[in-house]
C-alpha cells in the first residue's frame, strides 16, 4: 500500500483517487473548497465535481495543503495550470526529493509557456522525479469503472513501471511512454482543437468540416509537440489522437460545450459571468498563440480559435480564410522534371 496525496478534488483528481483506492492505496485528497471536503467526509460523495459516485473510505478529504502532502510517497497534482505554480509554492516546505510527482493537469502556463512538468522543476529548482498521465478518459466514466486506457509518460522506465503496477486495474490500463513532452502537448492542445469543433457545431456546420478541422488540428498538435521536443508518434497514440477524438466528440466534454456556446454567438465575457469555471482550453489557446509568435509557427486552426475567442472574429471569416490558403499536400510530392 502506497501513501498518496492528490492535489485537487475536481472531477479528474477524484476519479484517479477511486482508481488508487481500488488497489488499496491510502489517499489524502486535498480539497480547496471546505464544503467539498465536508461533503466527502459526511456523505462519501463529491457532489460538486463527481456526483453519484460513492467514494472509498481510503480516500480522506483534507483542506490543509501541508497536511495532505507531508509524508506522501506519490503526489498526484490535478490543479488547473494557471494555479499550479502558486499551489506548488505553498508546498515547498513539505516536499521531499524522494516523492514522485504525477501530473494530471492539462495546459501550458501563460507568459512562461511552460508545461506542468517544467513548472514543477522551476518551482523546486531541480529535476523532480515525475510522470504524466493523459489520454481519452472522462472522469465520470472512469469513476464508474468503465474500461479506460491512458498514456503514462515517465522520466525513466523504473518510475513508469512502478506507477503502472500501482494503478492498473481490470478496467484501467496505463501504457508506458518516455515522452513526457509529447504527452503533455497532446493533452493540452486537444482542448484547443475541441473548442474549434464545438464552435462549428454551435454555429450549425456539418460533420464534414468538423472532421476536416479535427484532422488538420491533429497535424498542428504534432507540429508544436516536435518543436517543443516531443515525438511525432506520441501524437498518434492515446494522449494525442485518442484524447482528441474523445474530447472532440464526447458528450461530457467541457471544452466542446464551451465551444458550442461561443459558436452560437456568446462572448467569452458572457460565459465568464455564468460559468463556475472555464475549461483549460481557453487559457491554452492564449498560450498557443504566444508559442506561435515565439517560434514563427503557421497554425491556422489554433490561430482561428484564438481570433474567435479573443479578437471577435466570425466563424465564417475563419473558414473563408482557411479555404483561401494556398493548396497543400498531405504527403511528400516529388516533382518530375
Amino acid at each position: 500500500m502506497k501513501k498518496v496525496c492528490i492535489l485537487g478534488a475536481g472531477a479528474w483528481g477524484t476519479a484517479i483517487a477511486t482508481v488508487l483506492a481500488h488497489n488499496g492505496h491510502q489517499i489524502k485528497l486535498w480539497c480547496r473548497e471546505p464544503e467539498v471536503a465536508k461533503n466527502i467526509k459526511t456523505n462519501r460523495i463529491n457532489e460538486r465535481y463527481l456526483p453519484g459516485v460513492i467514494l472509498s473510505p481510503l480516500i480522506e478529504p483534507i483542506t490543509d495543503l501541508k497536511d495532505a502532502l507531508c509524508g506522501a510517497e506519490y503526489v498526484f497534482e490535478a490543479v488547473p495550470v494557471k494555479f499550479l505554480r502558486s499551489i506548488l509554492e505553498q508546498t515547498k516546505s513539505c516536499f521531499s526529493p524522494e516523492q514522485t510527482f504525477v501530473i494530471l493537469s492539462k495546459g501550458i502556463e501563460q507568459e512562461t509557456l511552460m508545461l506542468p512538468s517544467q513548472i514543477i522543476d522551476d518551482v523546486f529548482g531541480y529535476s523532480v522525479k515525475k510522470a504524466v498521465i493523459a489520454g481519452p478518459s472522462f472522469a465520470q466514466d472512469l469513476a464508474q469503472k468503465s474500461i479506460t486506457a491512458v498514456s503514462l509518460a515517465a522520466q525513466d522506465c523504473a518510475i513508469g513501471t512502478s506507477l503502472q503496477e500501482m494503478m492498473a486495474t481490470p478496467y484501467f490500463r496505463p501504457y508506458i511512454s518516455l515522452d513526457m513532452i509529447g504527452v503533455q502537448v497532446g493533452a493540452a492542445l486537444k482542448n484547443v482543437i475541441t473548442l474549434a469543433i464545438g464552435m462549428l457545431e454551435g454555429a450549425g456546420y456539418g460533420d464534414n468540416v468538423k472532421a476536416y478541422i479535427l484532422t488538420r488540428g491533429l497535424h498542428e498538435m504534432e507540429q508544436i509537440a516536435v518543436k517543443l521536443g516531443g515525438k511525432t508518434e506520441t501524437l498518434y497514440g492515446l494522449s494525442g489522437i485518442g484524447d482528441l477524438v474523445l474530447t472532440g466528440m464526447g458528450s461530457m466534454s467541457k471544452n466542446l460545450a464551451i465551444g458550442k456556446e461561443l459558436g452560437s454567438g456568446k462572448t467569452l465575457q458572457e460565459l465568464e459571468t455564468i460559468m463556475h469555471t472555464l475549461p483549460e482550453g481557453i487559457n491554452t489557446a492564449a498560450s498557443v498563440h504566444q508559442l506561435m509568435t515565439q517560434y514563427a509557427l503557421d497554425l491556422p486552426v489554433c490561430q482561428g480559435v484564438y481570433s474567435i475567442i479573443f479578437q471577435n472574429m466570425r466563424i465564417e471569416d475563419f473558414l473563408q480564410k482557411l479555404m483561401a490558403r494556398p493548396l497543400e499536400a498531405e504527403c511528400a510530392i516529388k516533382i518530375l522534371e
